[in-house]
């Protein structure tokens, strides 16, 4: 009788294997792909270009918010952006809406090694105001990778 308890074991552990295979299989299947430029895409045949088209569509910046009586204060994390590819929108009523462009590389070497890491495209977040923020007093300040927004609660 045992016998039959751990044989539905093992099929539910067998099933759980395979999906889980499956899985890891489509995931890397598809970045193995990148890499032997078999994506059908128009940048196929620059294998750069495609990761850094997927690249930016997934950067986000981190934001973080702090929010008291007085103001709400935002921080955005944006490493190795340039203050001058960085913009703030608050053409939305209720929203500001950070935004720019990333065109980075770095080369890092030691001895005969040599690594490029290249971080290209766009970013955006959008973050919802209080309709208590008074977007007209807004400052903001530059402190190393980040952009401190404070404004100001009418």
């Amino acid at each position: 009788m045992q016998a039959s308890d751990n044989t539905g074991h093992d099929d539910a552990l067998e099933k759980a294997g395979s999906d889980m295979g499956s899985l890891f299989d489509g995931f890397f299947g598809s970045i193995e792909s990148l890499r032997q430029n078999t994506v059908p895409s128009p940048l196929a045949g620059d294998v750069n270009a495609t990761i850094a088209s997927i690249s930016s569509d997934l950067w986000t910046p981190r934001v973080d918010r702090l929010e008291d009586d007085s103001a709400i204060t935002l921080t955005a994390h944006l490493p190795n952006v340039p203050a001058s590819q960085i913009h703030i929108s608050v053409d939305t009523p209720g929203r500001i809406k950070i935004f720019g462009e990333c065109n980075n590389q770095v080369v890092y070497e030691r001895g005969a090694d040599r690594v490029t890491e290249r971080q290209l495209g766009q970013f955006e977040k959008d973050i919802p105001l209080p309709p208590s923020a008074c977007v007209e007093q807004m400052t903001t300040a530059f402190h190393g990778p980040n952009v401190v927004i404070r404004i100001p609660k009418c």
